[in-house]
Parts: structure tokens; C-alpha cells; sequence
């Protein structure tokens, strides 16, 4: 069952030695370090139960991502690490969209209760907490998983990369993220929702709003090939990404300076990043799979699936951070039951996670609906 690509989307911590002794045994085995990965293996330490993280080392920088004000709660409740500024993240103030009207309109985030979201810088963020959970007792496995088998004692035996001794779990987490990798190979099918890709780039705005570092807005603008989605990071870039269909994004991938036009004919967008020189300063697109996802059963006999693994959301929703930290401790807590012989907590994790789709399906629908009014045909078709 060796599979090399196991665990190729996982993303190295910042801090490469590790002299701690890989176990050999453990209660659960957290396949994936991400944030669903971290908090899940944080949660599963502070029960009680031994266990280690596996995540290959990759030097790649993250898109980044905002995490909502409310997210700060679950972190703060948990004993986990928060945003700030002097963790090289940046506040997030509010939007700028143009949705379902032409014009832009502006929302701002303080007068929520749960005051500003924060602009990650992933990096940063996936490293604070997997500090987190190996300083409540997980252990770290710098390594791709190379073998998984069901032993006879209804354990499972997994092999990895980095040629050290192999580990013996009485449980798997897969918190691999939208490949779901585990998860599918136990047998579980990944269920797409309408196709999304999003094609996104980095530059240096050179004009406009978005040139000024103090900018702290998202801004949001449908066109007629789909949506644009824009925020200066945290390392003062800004990043910039299209959210269309398949056909649209393969013609721009084949010629990027499509999706440079497409940028500087938007109304808003253009002009808040500056259209003079902006095309020089632009890299090549990068695209990636950005629709909804999830598996036709998130959890199964000695295994259950977390975060993105389980179910993935569009970008448009803006709760995949925060949804996927919740399902960590959730299914985390199911786990914990399983373990201890309530095998109800699986199906109570289930229909949990169905509710959550639930909901969401019918948000998206309605979001969408606010600006399909505007256009006609292609993207927008049916919604």
C-alpha cells in the first residue's frame, strides 16, 4: 500500500530540529499537522491519550487565510495560541464588495462582538499550534506515511518516509485536508460540489488603496466570469484570486496575461491595486481546486476524517478555518468516547458534521443568489 504522494500537501513547521525519539506505540495517529491536525492532536494530549502528529517537511509558502473574530474564542477556550500582531499577523477590519450591486459597499467587523477576523500568515499560524499540542504531550513525526495496515489485533501498523521505526495506533485521524487521503483509501468516496477553481497571485501594489500597508480590508467583486477575491498579506503583498470555472481557468493558465487583463477590467478591484505597471509586476497565476467537498461518511471502523478531509467549503462562505478547527475538537471528542467504548460518539460526530453542511449549503445558495441577478449565463448559470 505504499503511496509516495500520501501526505505531499502538508506544509514543515518553521522549526527543523526535533530530537525527540519517534514512539513506536501510540493511542491515535493524527495524519496531518495542519490546524485541524494540530488542535485535534492538542485536544486528544489533554485527554489522556498518547499521541503523535505525521507530517512531511515542505518549504512552500501558504496562500494565507482570514480567520473570523469568532475563531478567537475556540482558540482562547482551548488554550490555544491567538492572533496578533506581534505574531506577524494583521487585524482584518472589515470588507469591501461589490456583490449585488455594482457599487462597493463597505462592512466593517468592530461592530461585531467578537471584534476584527485576523489575515494569517499560515506559516506562523500552523507552527504556533502545532507548538501547542506537542507542548500538551503530542508527538511529531517529521515524515510522509509510506504504509498503512490493519493488523491483527485490530490495531493499525503504519510505516513512514523518513525510514524510522514504524508506529502501532489504535486509531486514526485523517486530517490531510481536501485529498482526504486516508480516508479514501479506507474506502470512503469524496463527494464534489459544483466545480470551482481558483487561479491566485502575488504582486506588489503599486497604486490605489491597496498599496497604502495600513490597508485592512477584504475586498470582494463578482464580474461576469465568477468572482474576485483581494487583501494585502501580512508580508505586504497582495494577493489576488479568481474564482471561475474549469473552461475559464485553463484558458488563462495556458496565457496568464489573460488573467492579468481580467484583473485590470474589473471596476473596483483595478483601481484599488493601480493599473499603471501592474502587469509588470505580476507573476504567472497559480490554480487550484476551490469548490465544496465532502466524504460520503466522515468517520469508520478505528478512523475518522476532520477538518477538510471530511468536508471542504467554498471560499465565498469564509467559514473553512474556523469550521475545520471546530471539527477537530469535535471529532477529537468522539474519538475520545470510541476509545473509552461509546461508539455513539461516532455517529453523534456524523450527523454533526451533516448539520454543518446543512447550513452552509443553505447560506452559499443564498450568497450566490444576492449576485447571479447581475449576470447572465456562464459562471452564474443556475445560480
Amino acid at each position: 500500500m505504499d503511496d509516495s504522494r500520501l501526505d505531499d500537501h502538508l506544509t514543515a513547521p518553521r522549526d527543523h530540529a526535533d530530537t525527540a525519539t519517534p514512539a513506536t506505540r501510540a493511542d491515535v495517529l493524527v495524519a496531518g499537522a495542519g490546524p485541524a491536525g494540530a488542535v485535534a492532536a492538542h485536544a486528544l494530549a489533554r485527554a489522556g491519550l498518547s499521541v503523535e502528529m505525521a507530517d512531511r517537511v515542505q518549504t512552500a509558502p501558504k496562500i494565507g487565510e482570514a480567520l473570523p473574530g469568532a475563531a478567537l474564542r475556540l482558540l482562547r477556550a482551548e488554550g490555544l495560541p491567538v492572533p496578533s500582531d506581534a505574531a506577524g499577523h494583521r487585524p482584518v477590519r472589515g470588507n469591501w464588495s461589490a456583490w449585488s450591486t455594482p457599487d462597493l459597499v463597505a462592512s466593517d467587523f468592530l461592530r461585531s462582538p467578537d471584534g476584527p477576523g485576523w489575515r494569517l500568515d499560515r506559516l506562523i499560524f500552523d507552527d504556533d499550534l502545532r507548538r501547542a499540542a506537542r507542548a500538551a504531550g503530542a508527538g511529531f513525526r517529521r515524515a510522509a506515511m509510506r504504509d498503512l495496515i490493519r493488523l491483527d489485533d485490530g490495531d493499525w501498523g503504519v510505516a513512514f518516509s523518513d525510514g524510522g521505526p514504524p508506529l502501532k495506533a489504535r486509531w486514526l485521524v485523517d486530517a490531510t485536508g481536501r485529498r482526504a487521503a486516508i480516508a479514501r483509501r479506507l474506502g470512503a468516496a469524496r463527494l464534489r460540489d459544483r466545480q470551482l477553481i481558483a487561479l491566485y497571485g502575488r504582486f506588489n501594489a503599486i497604486a490605489g488603496a491597496m498599496s497604502d500597508p495600513g490597508f485592512d480590508r477584504t475586498v470582494i467583486e463578482a464580474v461576469p466570469d465568477g468572482w474576485w477575491y483581494a487583501a494585502r498579506m501580512p508580508s505586504g503583498a497582495v494577493l489576488a484570486s479568481l474564482h471561475t470555472t474549469a473552461p475559464v481557468a485553463a484558458r488563462m493558465l495556458a496565457d496568464p496575461s489573460l488573467w492579468h487583463q481580467a484583473r485590470l477590467a474589473t471596476r473596483h478591484l483595478s483601481a484599488l491595486t493601480g493599473h499603471a505597471g501592474a502587469a509588470e509586476a505580476l507573476a504567472a497565476p497559480v490554480g487550484c481546486d476551490a469548490g465544496g467537498a465532502r466524504l460520503d461518511s466522515v468517520a469508520g471502523d478505528g478512523w475518522l476524517a476532520i477538518g477538510d478531509a471530511a468536508q471542504a467549503f467554498d471560499p465565498l462562505s469564509a467559514q473553512g478555518l474556523l469550521s475545520a478547527m471546530h471539527g477537530a475538537l469535535t471529532g477529537s471528542a468522539a474519538v475520545v468516547a470510541a476509545l473509552g467504548g461509546d461508539q455513539g460518539g461516532l455517529d453523534r460526530y456524523q450527523a454533526g458534521q451533516d448539520e454543518v453542511r446543512r447550513i452552509y449549503l443553505d447560506r452559499l445558495a443564498s450568497h450566490y443568489r444576492g449576485a447571479a441577478h447581475r449576470f447572465q449565463g456562464g459562471f452564474w448559470d443556475g445560480l
